[in-house]
């Protein structure tokens, strides 16, 4: 069971149809014959080799170079709709609403513009049966260049005729789609929110927000099983490929997904549109309590109106209209507020551990425990999805029923930041051993591909292709590496000569390659003639790396997951309800839209290039062509994992600290309209004594009124 770093590296000569090699001077048996010197002669085509190789990685270099250009579209948009949503908090919201969600729809249908416009690309084609078919038929001659394992360098096809021009229309619509998604965004979670809360007595506002997040949660979970359906579909779902769903050459169909959620999107928002400025019992009930304008109501009816005096009417609430003059007043306010400021930085540092998670949990599940970058999703996803949905149902519901003060609500979210954060620390030891590449030594990480069984192959230019030898396990960088001559079928390659008969030592989980092949290749050439030969083994190898077996830590990652975004998501109402209640009402909107641009610009721009980073350096094996960098074929998987989650667990710390400020600032918020209500019953009190005043004034005058008219009678 050898997996080889790609079919040169086998030592293959052979392509016996599109998904095997045959031939491997690498693979086969070390028998007398191997002593001689393995020749190269045996040309085959390669369908996967002939591309220029420039293609990929000069768009990702220009898409590197491109990335703050990128990223500035979020950004400039978010601060722009700063202003909208000041306007638009205090006008006709679900319009507004609907604006950013159709804005949002736009962002997705702009995003799957550039597959329209360049198609798949000719690496992904090459890796489909369609191809190799056309290209098998067309080839009247075998070129040498064509052979898994070539006499001589393959020289890279980057001169001037064959390097491809990246077009900048790509980075400009990413761009677009970032600065229209900005906008959207910004209207959806400033003005939505609020106007939730706006029309909800303000007891059932935890509650409510315990269902809205919990259904707002869905949408990750309905995202991850999309992008299971859309990347399980090839790039181009018409072609056949020939790799699986676990070769990390496997292009999915990444653009179907943002055409589905951008037209579902566009129905919503005319939904939205739909709903009135303040729902009716919103009108009805415009204060926290709902009771008390009702019997005053049925007070006033009861009783004939009263002309009262104008220093003894009750102050009516006038809307508020703002104007641009004041947006830079209210900017102050709400930038000056510690109490919302200290929260927001709260949720920057939380967002900034999680998003390790969020962003390359599909990637962390493929190194660490080795599923497709699809499949690991559907199981971590919904099982996440259930944690994360109970607690914010169970946390809106206990919030709401018994109210809890200030002091002990801040606290709980100091205790699971606590929790949370022991939680990320015990990911770093649920992992698998790193089972390695031939020839890559994980402890000092030196590469050294080249061997005696496929030293004249030359496989210095082949692309990261790898290959499992199953009876031993282990994985070769190519077919070429593995020493193989032969094509048996589409996925496996034959006559390897680089496999070993005896399971091959390890050096820190790998296998140190070269100790033992010579000490296996001296122990034959001592073994006498009529002396026992060992069993024999397949000099066959299957593409795709080696399987490793890690469900057990998997299922314990799933798990630990679950428990601590259900203890995490129990604590973020109590943050939102510090939002809403550290602020004055007018300035509501506002500051949702404030503490979205911070949290966008400190958190969720800056988090994936942070852990991108931190990914990058325990890359082993790079993907070069043409002097340029492009994809990682492999990582150090243990320093992938523990700079991961320390990484992520530092942050979170910081998290808790600003909390814990939090805590102690908030010890005297009004979470449930208390004051608020006890002022309207006051309101309620004077207004009824000031009726029965005057009803004992009339029944007074009354009374002198009829004694005057006996009198005169």
């Amino acid at each position: 069971m050898t997996t080889f770093f790609s079919a040169c590296h086998a030592g293959c000569r052979t392509i016996l149809d599109d998904k095997q090699f045959g031939n491997c001077s690498c693979c086969l048996l070390y028998t007398s014959r191997c002593k001689q010197k393995i020749s190269c002669n045996y040309p085959i085509l390669l369908h996967s080799r002939k591309l220029p190789k420039c293609e990929t990685t000069r768009i990702k270099k220009k898409c590197i170079e491109g990335l703050r250009l990128i990223l500035s579209g979020n950004e400039i948009s978010q601060i722009l709709s700063l202003i909208l949503t000041y306007y638009g908090g205090s006008s006709h919201r679900p319009r507004w609403i609907a604006v950013g969600v159709g804005l949002s729809a736009l962002s997705c249908l702009i995003l799957a513009l550039p597959h329209f416009i360049y198609g798949p690309g000719k690496d992904a084609l090459a890796l489909t049966k369609e191809y190799l078919d056309q290209t098998l038929l067309n080839m009247t001659t075998v070129p040498e260049n064509f052979a898994i394992c070539p006499r001589t360098d393959q020289p890279e096809l980057c001169d001037a005729e064959t390097k491809l021009s990246v077009s900048y229309l790509p980075l400009l619509l990413i761009f677009i789609s970032q600065f229209v998604l900005g906008i959207g965004t910004t209207l959806y979670y400033g003005l939505g929110q609020t106007y939730l809360d706006d029309n909800t007595k303000k007891k059932n506002t935890p509650m409510l927000l315990g269902f809205t997040f919990a259904l707002r949660t869905v949408g990750p979970a309905i995202g991850f099983l999309l992008g299971y359906a859309c990347l399980s579909l090839y790039i181009d779902p018409k072609l056949h490929p020939v790799i699986t769903t676990k070769d990390p050459r496997w292009l999915g169909a990444w653009w179907l997904g943002w055409i589905i959620l951008g037209v579902t999107m566009a129905m919503f928002a005319v939904l939205i549109a739909m709903f009135p400025r303040d729902l009716p019992t919103s009108k009805d009930i415009s204060k926290p309590d709902g009771e008390i304008p009702l019997k005053l109501d049925l007070v006033l009816q009861q009783k004939p109106p009263l002309q009262m005096e104008p220093t003894n009417q009750v102050p009516v609430e006038t809307e508020y209209i703002p104007t641009i003059r004041e947006f830079p007043k209210a900017m102050k306010r709400l930038l000056t507020n510690w109490l919302l400021t200290c929260n927001n930085l709260s949720a920057v540092f939380y967002i900034l551990g999680a998003s390790a998670y969020i962003t390359f949990l599909a990637k962390y599940l493929e190194i660490q425990y080795s599923t497709s970058a699809a499949g690991g999703t559907v199981i971590t996803g919904p099982i996440s999805l259930v944690g994360i949905v109970l607690g914010f149902l169970l946390s809106g519901l206990v919030i709401s029923k018994f109210k809890p003060g200030p002091r002990p609500l801040l606290a709980w979210n100091v205790l699971v930041g606590i929790i949370f954060v022991v939680g990320q620390i015990l990911y770093i030891f649920l992992g698998c051993t790193n089972s390695g590449i031939r020839g890559i030594d994980l402890k000092t990480m030196e590469m050294n591909l080249t061997a005696d069984c496929n030293a004249d192959c030359n496989c210095a230019g082949v692309k990261y292709s790898p290959v499992c030898h199953e009876a031993s396990m282990t994985t070769f960088f190519s077919a070429c590496h593995a020493g193989c001559r032969t094509i048996l079928d589409d996925k496996q390659f034959g006559n390897c000569s680089c496999l070993t008969l005896n399971e091959p030592s390890r050096i820190g989980g790998h296998f140190d390659y070269f100790s033992s092949s010579r000490a296996f290749i001296s122990e034959q050439q001592m073994r006498p003639p009529d002396s026992q030969a060992l069993p024999p083994i397949s000099d066959t190898v299957k593409a795709g790396p080696c399987a490793s077996d890690c469900k057990r830590p998997y299922l314990l990652f799933v798990l630990l997951n679950c428990v601590i975004n259900t203890l995490g998501c129990s604590g973020k109402i109590g943050n939102v309800l510090v939002n809403y209640r550290s602020v004055e009402k007018r300035d509501k909107s506002l500051s949702q839209g404030v503490t979205l641009m911070i949290v966008s610009l400190l958190a969720l721009i800056p988090g994936p290039i942070i852990y991108g980073a931190i990914i990058d350096s325990t890359c082993l094996i790079w993907e070069e062509s043409c002097g340029t960098r492009g994809n990682c074929w492999f990582y150090h998987r243990d320093n992938f994992r523990f700079l991961v989650n320390i990484s992520a667990a530092g942050f979170t710390v910081i998290g808790v600290l600003f909390d814990a400020i939090v805590c102690y600032l908030g010890k005297d918020l009004d979470l449930y309209g208390a004051a608020e209500t006890d002022k309207r019953r006051e309101f309620v009190r004077e207004d009824g004594a000031a009726i029965d005043n005057a009803d004992k004034k009339n029944e007074v005058n009354g009374n002198l009124n009829q004694r005057t008219e006996h009198s005169r009678l």
